[in-house]
């Protein structure tokens, strides 16, 4: 398998960065290239089994499934069920944790996944790099 990481500290609490990411069904409030959202299966976006259907500024759609939610820990992770991405078997977990000298927080997004034929392992991680690069950007603009 495969795998993608990308981090980013903030000025911000792990707390506060964390009441963002955590909203499974709240990825347009700060991904820059997410426009929509909808919760078409589960109970709530809080709770396993729930799968959103993801609309980019692009068009493209993305239908993923949460898959564990642990606000102790502070870790969301997801899997991909459909999407035009260049990966199958992706399964991602984005955590946040506090700096302890800073006060500050550290955010980790890192995936595991199998390229698709014709692309190669390292081709799809910078692809999913570079979403996580540009994502990221969003909360440091939201919250610092």
């Amino acid at each position: 398998m495969a795998q993608a990481y990308w981090s980013s500290a903030f000025t911000s609490s792990a707390e506060d960065i964390w009441a963002v990411v955590r909203r499974f069904n709240g990825l347009p409030d700060w991904h820059p290239a997410i426009q929509d959202s909808a919760l078409v299966e589960g109970e709530s976006e809080f709770t396993p089994g729930a799968i959103r259907v993801l609309t980019g500024t692009d068009g493209n759609t993305y239908r993923e499934r949460l898959v564990a939610l642990d606000d102790a820990r502070r870790t969301l992770t997801y899997e991909i069920v459909d999407a035009p991405l260049p990966v199958s078997g992706y399964r991602s977990t984005l955590q946040v944790q506090t700096v302890a000298d800073t006060g500050g927080s550290f955010l980790t997004w890192q995936s595991t996944f199998n390229a698709a034929d014709g692309t190669t392992s390292e081709e799809a991680s910078a692809v999913l790099e570079g979403a996580y690069a540009q994502a990221i950007v969003g909360p440091h603009k939201t919250l610092g």
